[in-house]
């Protein structure tokens, strides 16, 4: 592991262990480049994944403080491919609503599906026990009976609606298209995750499709904005090049 990367899980794990209280400042840059022996363009760059992780924020002349994103009851995951969605790692899903058929027209529009007809199951996801998003998955009414007559989905675990189905499907799972908005709390989701009603929220769809493109599941969860954040770090597809031009 890189040398700035063992820093920056260091002082990720000392955030969350909570030894830096509210407005209390890291140690400097200078201070940390001699406790570990490195440059401080090393200890800067360690400081900068935390801050793209919203774990704290950096005040020029002042130093470097915690956000109320690194508290223990904070979920901030990598997400980045289709295996870390159907995983969800490090966080636990309670049934709210075993799966009933009910009718939406744009959920089943959203699925293809021919008729108004789709499987609905309510749950929740948490993070060390502490609620942060609630979600309602809908499925075509197939999938819903088969996974139904499985009883694969547990009550309460570390399992994802999405990861179960793809064991009960003979196709795999080959990928998603989500669309993240910003809307009112809706009050029934609000008092299931501790938020309040109507505050702006997160609230993020996605779309499953197997390797034919056919949709196989719709979820849409609320998530609550003291306890979950979005974290997407973009890169060059190809090292960016100067263009140089003789004189």
């Amino acid at each position: 592991m890189p040398v700035y990367q063992r820093l920056s899980a260091d002082l990720r794990a000392a955030l969350k262990e909570g030894r830096f209280g509210e407005g209390e400042s890291l140690p400097t840059e200078a201070d940390l480049a001699k406790k570990y022996g490195v440059s401080r363009p090393t200890v800067r760059r360690a400081f900068q994944d935390l801050v793209a992780e919203g774990l704290v924020y950096r005040t020029p002349g002042k130093g470097t403080f915690p956000t109320a994103f690194s508290r223990d009851s904070h979920y901030l995951g990598q997400i980045g491919t289709i295996e870390d969605l159907t995983a969800f790692a490090g966080t636990e899903m309670e049934l709210m609503q075993p799966v009933e058929l009910k009718a939406d027209s744009e959920a089943a529009s959203l699925l293809e599906l021919p008729s108004r007809a789709v499987a609905v199951v309510v749950l929740r996801r948490l993070y060390d026990g502490v609620p942060f998003g609630l979600s309602r998955i809908y499925l075509p009414p197939d999938l819903g009976t088969r996974l139904v007559e499985s009883e694969a989905l547990p009550a309460y675990g570390d399992a994802t609606v999405i990861g179960t189905l793809e064991r009960l499907m003979s196709r795999a799972v080959a990928g998603a298209e989500q669309v993240i908005t910003a809307e009112p709390m809706p009050e029934d989701v609000a008092s299931l995750i501790d938020a309040e009603a109507g505050e702006p929220s997160l609230r993020v769809q996605r779309l499953y499709v197997d390797d034919q493109e056919t949709p196989v599941e719709l979820a849409v969860s609320y998530y609550n904005p003291r306890r979950y954040s979005h974290h997407l770090k973009m890169r060059r597809r190809t090292p960016s090049r100067r263009k140089t031009q003789d004189s």
